[in-house]
């Protein structure tokens, strides 16, 4: 008997769905820690900060503060949003 066998279907391979809700979940966890890495990294080292914020645009705008708490709460956002489209995706295969 074949371990990965079960119905004459060859068991181990990802649904699509499954992959697409793996996928969401994952980009959705970058996504999320995505604003701690960008905090470091900007701030971090003053001559990195003083380098990045005397770039071109967005680069400039890093400096200021409503400009950077709007970066970081979309990313937030759009992370959360990933991770719940992941969830229901995984309710939807379970029905």
């Amino acid at each position: 008997m074949c371990l990965w066998c079960k119905g004459g279907r060859v068991m181990g391979k990802y649904s699509l769905i499954k992959f697409i809700s793996n996928f969401f979940a994952g980009l959705g966890f970058i996504f999320t820690i995505t604003p701690i890495i960008l905090y470091y990294f900007i701030h971090d080292n003053y001559e990195r900060y003083i380098w990045i914020i005397n770039g071109p645009y967005p680069f400039s705008h890093f400096g200021s503060g409503p400009f950077q708490l709007f970066m970081y709460l979309s990313l937030l956002i759009v992370g959360a949003a990933l991770i719940v489209i992941s969830m229901i995706l995984k309710r939807v295969k379970k029905k």
